[in-house]
């Protein structure tokens, strides 16, 4: 089965200059806590709501001050429309991506999650692999 075919969920994009509060209002607004950064359709990154709280928040800097591009992941993953959903829920463990792009053609079409390729995916062990892969804490992510 391909991305397609699951169906692609509509996107709201913010501009890499919006500023930061105006990114978390969206996120808000539409109840999502990632927002793709694009320009003329373009997907430049993604900035999600840990980015806006640990980057701008966390240092104690003023979301009103601060820009998309600053904090946003440049060059994210991304896949196709065409691309296999067992290839996606792949990609989705290997970079333990909950939510992950799709572009056409150079163009943001949608966004796809964890939940949605959990709704699709006929290889349980596929998906029960590729959520312990996306839940194991990195590294970087260990309290001391």
């Amino acid at each position: 089965m391909k991305i397609r075919e699951i169906g692609i969920k509509d996107v709201h994009c913010a501009e890499p200059s919006a500023n930061l509060a105006e990114v978390a209002s969206m996120m808000k607004r539409h109840n999502i806590g990632a927002i793709p950064i694009c320009h003329e359709g373009r997907l430049l990154g993604v900035l999600t709501d840990r980015d806006l709280v640990i980057g701008c928040v966390a240092a104690d800097m003023q979301p009103k001050s601060c820009q998309a591009r600053q904090f946003m992941t440049s060059n994210p993953v991304t896949v196709s429309p065409d691309t296999e959903l067992e290839e996606a829920a792949k990609i989705m463990g290997r970079e333990q991506l909950r939510r992950l792009p799709v572009v056409d053609d150079g163009k943001l079409v949608g966004i796809i999650s964890l939940g949605d390729v959990s709704m699709a995916i006929q290889d349980e062990s596929l998906l029960a692999e590729t959520l312990r892969i996306i839940s194991t804490p990195s590294d970087s992510m260990v309290c001391h």
